[in-house]
């Protein structure tokens, strides 16, 4: 699935490229609140737990237009995504995300939707007196097999809305929610995933 993903999203990028009138490109950054949502079976019930706190977002973006309303526009951005889960144990996540864009223009606003996805840079877990790397393998269970606790690659969707300036600023907010499970061994942390909001400022170049 993750890869029948992964190719709809670069066709679409292709067939967009194809098609474009005009193409130009930017760069943006930003805060927002990340969540981390864990879902774990225990007695016959799912027991949630959710961690939160602040991130930030810092890359580039590519604006194609297909029609005068309409444009399809991919980023690249580097990605904070830690959370606290406790006052002793927090999550340090680090991630490049690669969220893709269909937006629909009118009059400077913008809305749109589409694709994110996300590789995973660093994971630690940090509980006060060392941190542990998520990414790090090793054994599971009873056998000799090794594995990572989280999984790198998470697919997600992604929702924006914001406003370009005549004078190529942009300001806009998104909502990000993770739709993979990144939890490698479930019987530890069961089912985890991310989601964001956050707000971003940028500045399109040439157009």
């Amino acid at each position: 699935m993750k890869k029948t993903f992964v190719l709809m999203t670069a066709l679409a990028i292709s067939c967009a490229t194809v098609k474009a009138q005009k193409a130009s490109f930017g760069i943006k950054a930003g805060a927002q609140q990340n969540t981390i949502s864990m879902k774990q079976e225990g007695d016959g019930e799912w027991n949630r737990y959710l961690s939160s706190g602040a991130g930030f977002h810092v890359g580039g973006l590519a604006d194609i237009s297909l029609t005068k309303n309409i444009s399809v526009q991919p980023a690249l951005l580097f990605n904070s995504k830690s959370a606290l889960l406790n006052s002793e144990v927090s999550f340090k996540l680090y991630a490049l995300d690669v969220p893709v864009n269909f937006l629909y223009k009118t009059g400077g606003f913008f809305l749109g939707l589409g694709p994110n996805l996300s590789y995973g840079l660093s994971a630690k877990i940090a509980t006060g007196e060392n941190d542990q790397d998520l990414y790090k393998k090793q054994p599971v269970g009873e056998g000799d097999e090794e594995k990572t606790i989280l999984k790198r690659f998470e697919v997600g969707a992604n929702v924006t809305m914001g406003y370009q300036f005549k004078n190529n600023l942009l300001i806009s907010t998104n909502y990000t929610q993770g739709l993979s499970n990144l939890s490698n061994i479930e019987g530890e942390l069961g089912k985890m995933r991310t989601r964001q909001i956050g707000i971003s400022v940028g500045y399109m170049l040439g157009k």
